[in-house]
């Protein structure tokens, strides 16, 4: 006589709900203005023209909300003279072999002569700045709150905005560019 076995009777699984497009975009807003409201955003998005608001990315462990600011520069030369208008001390590094430059983060990419500038005093304010491929990267939070920008940051930052006038030709604008950073570029509505 022939058996026939099917193994153990399976549970049924309960439905997961995938949420719609809209859903998606709900929980974005929500997530986006739950540290600050709408207007407070766009009133910042009014008083700043190189920082922008950048919110923390929830799937990154130690990510914080921010000011950034980011400048292009093309050469060694520009570099230099880009941080000497920050007043920005670029600190020199002993030579070393290609493959012990890259493995050590803290050399700047393409010049492993240089030191990453990492955190420091911007114009008074605490800030950390790193060299990317082409790019120097400005990231400014609250100095009594880490993970967070408030109205005094915001205020500081302005301060910082008119010294760097002479500087906006070499704007990058979005200096993140996703959906975090509060630019014209992803929320043109805060900007017109």
């Amino acid at each position: 006589m022939w058996r026939l076995f099917f193994g153990p009777k399976q549970k049924k699984r309960p439905k997961v709900h995938m949420p719609t497009q809209e859903e998606v975009e709900e929980m974005w807003y929500r997530y986006f203005y739950e540290t600050h409201p709408r207007l407070e955003l766009k009133e910042w998005a009014r008083r700043m023209h190189i920082f922008r608001f950048c919110r923390a990315n929830a799937d990154q462990t130690g990510d914080r909300d921010r000011l950034m600011a980011a400048f292009r520069f093309s050469s060694s030369e520009e570099l230099e003279n880009l941080c000497a208008e920050l007043g920005i001390a670029l600190e020199s590094l002993p030579e070393t072999d290609a493959a012990s430059a890259a493995a050590d983060r803290f050399r700047i990419p393409d010049y492993p002569n240089l030191r990453q500038p990492g955190h420091l005093r911007l114009f008074g304010l605490p800030a950390h700045v790193w060299v990317r491929r082409e790019r120097l990267i400005i990231t400014i939070s609250d100095a009594d709150k880490p993970f967070d920008v408030t109205p005094r940051t915001v205020k500081a930052v302005e301060k910082i905005e008119t010294k760097l006038g002479n500087l906006t030709d070499r704007i990058v604008d979005p200096p993140l560019n996703d959906k975090h950073c509060l630019c014209p570029k992803f929320y043109p509505e805060y900007f017109s």
